[in-house]
Order: structure tokens, then sequence, then C-alpha cells
């Protein structure tokens, strides 16, 4: 392909809505591996989603912040997209509405079975058709807009061959690391689960789980809110190029993927980097993250090292029993100087990773773990009320060679600043 100077016109535009949101972008077009600019304007929410998808899925995404009804977000471009329209869609979590516009993108650099162009040299003409907003239904959830994060989830609640409902699934999310941030979400319907995430901010691990009430562990993946929600067909792109322009753009594109290439890395499990330094962070342990410090607190390295957690628990800890539910094990924190109380679970962690097969962490060597934190008394995460908290704390923080339980998700997500 020559290098041109490229202008657009778009076959075909959205049509404009008189609804209170509006999306800007920097450009009137872009370069596949450029950085896109979307300014939002939307009054009933303090955080909005953008997405730019075209027929066959989701390409890019990212979360904008809103004060005083206005925020910016940044999309970086994949550098493989394919030539034509894709819908640009923005959205908040309680709203029945999506805004939209078209935006034309150029892949320069190579060609596509998906391209969708048509090329007309004009060395005048700078115009292109700009898409505006539109709004057409997408899910409504009931979770009131409040400072935070919407993360939404889809659950396969057939498993060996039993069906299970909404009312029997119990979905979380936690965060991988040294404190306690764990968060159950409210099931939707039967498969659809949705996580009301705040006060965390960054790229972190997290895992995903959903499991029912007889403790059997659900296959879980998160999902976008908007993901089902595609467009059935884009317009047919005509470019009218000036040569000069696009080789400026092209090459500024490919010293931004040159300058971003350091940091486009798969990321492994319990691995924390610094985009700048590509160094590992450390999580910093604080024990009172849940607003108030454990009851008891072993420090296990003041204590001889036992090779395994079952005999830490039976040696050095008081205040845990291990019984059987359903067959399962499970341990359970006494309550101040009540009796055992197993009509509640305790909900047990290990780097913030909900616990489901106690026999495996009972048998995970105990030289690798630092903290052993027990909160009594009840605590409430969402819709789930626990008798208790059983913390155990490895010593990086990061699930060290203890793999996730089975079906559930481990990613790691960018949650907004």
């Amino acid at each position: 392909m020559n290098n041109k100077i490229i202008s657009l016109i778009a076959a075909m535009v959205l049509g404009l809505s008189a609804m209170a949101a509006n999306i800007k972008t920097d450009r009137e077009w872009y370069l596949a591996g450029e950085q896109m600019k979307v300014n939002v304007t939307v009054y009933d929410s303090q955080i909005a989603y953008a997405e730019l998808c075209d027929a066959n899925g989701l390409a890019a995404s990212t979360i904008v912040g809103i004060k005083d009804g206005v925020g910016t977000g940044t999309i970086e471009l994949p550098a493989n997209l394919h030539s034509g329209f894709y819908a640009l869609n923005v959205y908040t979590r309680n709203s029945s509405e999506v805004c939209n516009k078209l935006v034309a993108v150029v892949n320069t650099m190579s060609k596509s079975a998906d391209d969708d162009v048509e090329w007309v040299k004009d060395e005048n003409t700078k115009a292109v058709a700009d898409g505006e907003c539109k709004f057409v239904d997408v899910v409504k959830t009931d979770i009131p807009e409040k400072e935070g994060h919407m993360i939404m989830a889809r659950i396969k609640n057939t498993y060996d061959g039993k069906t299970y409902r909404r009312n029997q699934i119990t979905p979380a999310l936690s965060i991988i690391g040294m404190q306690i941030h764990y968060f159950e979400g409210k099931m939707l319907n039967d498969t659809t689960a949705v996580f009301y995430v705040h006060g965390i901010h960054g790229k972190l691990p997290l895992v995903l789980s959903a499991v029912t009430d007889t403790d059997v562990s659900l296959p879980i993946e998160m999902v976008s809110p908007f993901a089902a929600l595609l467009p059935k067909a884009l317009p047919h792109l005509v470019f009218h190029y000036n040569r000069s322009e696009v080789e400026a753009r092209s090459l500024e594109m490919q010293r931004h993927q040159m300058a971003i290439a350091p940091v486009k890395r798969e990321l492994q499990i319990g691995v924390f980097t610094d985009e700048a330094t590509e160094e590992a962070v450390p999580l910093a342990y604080d024990p009172s993250v849940l607003g108030t410090t454990p009851d008891l607190t072993y420090n296990l390295d003041e204590y001889r090292q036992f090779f395994t957690i079952r005999e830490v628990l039976l040696e050095y800890v008081e205040c845990v029993r291990k019984v059987k539910s359903n067959g399962y094990t499970q341990l359970i924190v006494r309550r101040g100087e009540d009796h055992y109380n197993t009509s509640l679970a305790t909900l047990v962690l290990i780097d913030g990773m909900p616990v489901i097969d106690v026999e495996r962490l009972l048998s995970y060597d105990a030289r690798r773990i630092h903290y052993i934190n027990i909160y009594g008394g009840q605590y409430t995460f969402g819709n789930g009320v626990y008798n208790g908290i059983l913390s155990f704390v490895t010593r990086s923080g990061q699930l060290t060679n203890y793999p996730t339980e089975r079906n559930m998700q481990y990613l790691i997500y960018d949650f907004p600043q």
C-alpha cells in the first residue's frame, strides 16, 4: 500500500439523540496503533465505560472517571485493527442507554480480510463524516451509582449434570495481595453476576469465584457489560487521502508503539510490575484494612516452623476448629467466648483468595506463610454474612506455589483511578 495522506468520508453516520450525554474524540480518524482520547459528558455517574467494537466483538476499551459531569479517557488502539468503521460506545453502570458514534480506523502497516475501505486519492479534501450520539437499550442493573467500579461475570450454572439457580450461587471477587479486599456480587439471573468494587485503584491481580450452597465451584469468567450489544453492520468507509499527513501520522504512531512495547508483556500469576521500571512492586501488609485489627495474629517467624498448615493449626492456633459440612472440610472460627457456630460459615482466605478446598490448604507448606490473622464476630460482604475471618498471608502476598481453586478465574485487571 502506498504511503498517502488520508482524509475520510463516511458512507453513513449514526443518528443524533437528544439525550443529555456526549462523546467527543480528539481526531477525525485514527491509525491502528495510535491513542484515542475520548471526552465524555454525562451527569448521572462518576464512572463511564468506553468500548470500541466492530460487528465481531470488542476491540479496545477504557474506563473514564467523571468529575462535575465531564471526563477524559485514553484508548490504546491495537496495531492489528483492520481498516474500516468501528462503533465507539459509552455507557454508565445503572443507565439503560448507550451513547455511541462511528470511528474510522486505518491500518497502514498491514492488510486484513476484514478490511472494509475504499481508497480515493484527493490531495485537497480533508472532510470526514463524524458519527454523532445515538442511544440504544442495554441491560440495566438496579445497583445504585456510587463512587466505585462495576465488574460483571458470566457463570456456567450447569455443572457435572446439575443445574444451579441464582439463589444457590455465591459469586465473589477478591484482590490478590497481603490485604483483604473481598467483594461478594449479586446474581442478576442464573448465569450473570455483577460486582460493585470500591476503594481499589491501579493494575492488580484478582480472582473471580462462584460457589454453590453445596460448596461446588462453578466456572466463571469476566465479561463486558456491553459485550453482547454489538453493531449488526457498519457502513463502508471511503478514504480521501493526503500523503504528507498520513506519512507524519504513521511515523508518530510507530514511535509510540516502540515506546510502549516494553510494557506489552504477559503478566505471570503473582507478578506485580512497575510499567516504568518493570521491577516488582511489593505490597504493604496492613492488618487494619478492614477497619479493625485481628483479634489474634500469629507471626510464624516467632514459632518453630512446621511443614504444613495442618500442624500449625493443631499446635499453635486457638479459636479455630475443623468440621465437616456437606461432606466437605471447613474451618470455623469461634466468636469470642461463644461455642463454635456452624450455622454461618467462616470466610477463609489465602492472600485474599477464598479457600474452597480446605484440605489442600491444610497440606500447604507452612514455611511460606508469614501471618495467620483471626477476626472474630460477624462480617458482611455484599449479601454474605460470615462468622469470622481466617486469613493466611504468604511471605510474597502473591499465592506462591498455591494455584487458584478449580474453576476460578485469575486475571490482571486495571481498576480506574
